[in-house]
This record gives structure tokens, C-alpha cells and sequence, in this order.
């Protein structure tokens, strides 16, 4: 028989109450919750960029039809890093180079981290071209972390042209389908995606 851990209080230490089960049973509820009650997409016709120095391919600063601003990460695609500013960022920049199998190149680590943050830099201005002409942004305003001094928003990107942004850069070979994804603006869901 176990020995009870005299510090647990005797309603703790009841048969068949498990503490790791309930607590993985309230992390089920409180996500099945937020999917179930997730917050509608919002569309917002007539966005427009705001040009930053710290923006990447998918994550950047727009300016909705009512003059607020928000920092948006783009649903379903990733990205290079290009402004690799501490451990958080090496490893992602490590993982994205392998994804696109770049890490040996040109023989040494150096290079191929050059090359990927050259890549994340032409996604980064490829996104500025894009989206010079007015755009619509689709959100929740669901939390998408990211650096803790900023707050950013998941979002979907329909271009001027009618275009997914995520989709365009994935074509293009400037971003991984990757991420977080949710039903897209035209319900599409992430197997579809």
C-alpha cells in the first residue's frame, strides 16, 4: 500500500482522485471552451500597413478603417526570423532552417543563417509590396503572444487582389504553412488550408 504523503490534506489523499487528471480535465474544458465559443471573424475592408523597422513577413503593424493599430500575426504561415534578438529566436531561426533545408549550407552555420535571415528579409519587403494598396484584415482579436511587450492579434490577410497573404508568401517560397490556424474567412478548415 502507498504511503500517503503526510503534508496532503485527507481529501487529497482520498482513493481515485487524481490531481494531474482533473488538472489535464480543466486544461480539455477551457480549450474545447474556446473552441466551441470562439469569437466570430471580424472583417475589416481598407486596412493599411504601417511601415515599422521591426515588422517580418508574418507579423506586422496595420492601421484598421477607425485609425486604431494593431500588431497582426498571420494565420497559417511562419516566416524567417531576420531580426534574431535572443535564444527564443536562434532556436525558431534553427528550426525554420531546417524545414527548408538550408542548415548545411554552403558548408557552414554561419552561411545558412545568413541566407535564411536574407530570406525573412525579402518576406518582410515582399509583404510591404503586397499590401501598399488598401487590404482586408480578418480577426477575433485572439491573443497570438509573441514578444511580451507587444500585444499582437491572430489574423487572416485578404489582399487588394483578392489573395490569402499566408497562401501568396507560402507560394512564393517565403513562408512554411505553419502556425496557428483557425476556420478561415470563407470556412475553409485547416485540412483544406
Amino acid at each position: 500500500m502507498p504511503i500517503a504523503n503526510p503534508s496532503m490534506s485527507a481529501k487529497a489523499r482520498r482513493p481515485g482522485v487524481n490531481r494531474s487528471g482533473l488538472a489535464l480535465l480543466a486544461l480539455l474544458a477551457i480549450l474545447l471552451a474556446g473552441t466551441l465559443f470562439a469569437k466570430d471573424l471580424q472583417s475589416f475592408p481598407g486596412s493599411q500597413l504601417v511601415v515599422t523597422d521591426w515588422a517580418d513577413g508574418d507579423s506586422f503593424l496595420v492601421r484598421l478603417p477607425d485609425g486604431s493599430e494593431h500588431t497582426i500575426r498571420v494565420y497559417g504561415a511562419d516566416t524567417f526570423e531576420w531580426h534574431v534578438s535572443d535564444d527564443t529566436d536562434a532556436r525558431r531561426l534553427r528550426q525554420q532552417r531546417r524545414y527548408f533545408g538550408i542548415s548545411g549550407y554552403a558548408g557552414t552555420p554561419a552561411a545558412s543563417i545568413q541566407l535564411a535571415r536574407s530570406l525573412g528579409e525579402t518576406a518582410a519587403k515582399e509583404v510591404r509590396a503586397i499590401l501598399a494598396r488598401p487590404f482586408t484584415v480578418h480577426t477575433s482579436f485572439a491573443d497570438a503572444r509573441g514578444d511580451g511587450r507587444f500585444k499582437r492579434v491572430y489574423a487572416f490577410v485578404t489582399t487588394a487582389d483578392g489573395d490569402d497573404l499566408a497562401k501568396v508568401l507560402v507560394s512564393r517560397g517565403l513562408a512554411r504553412a505553419f502556425g496557428v490556424y483557425r476556420a478561415s474567412p470563407q470556412g475553409n478548415r485547416i485540412k483544406f488550408y
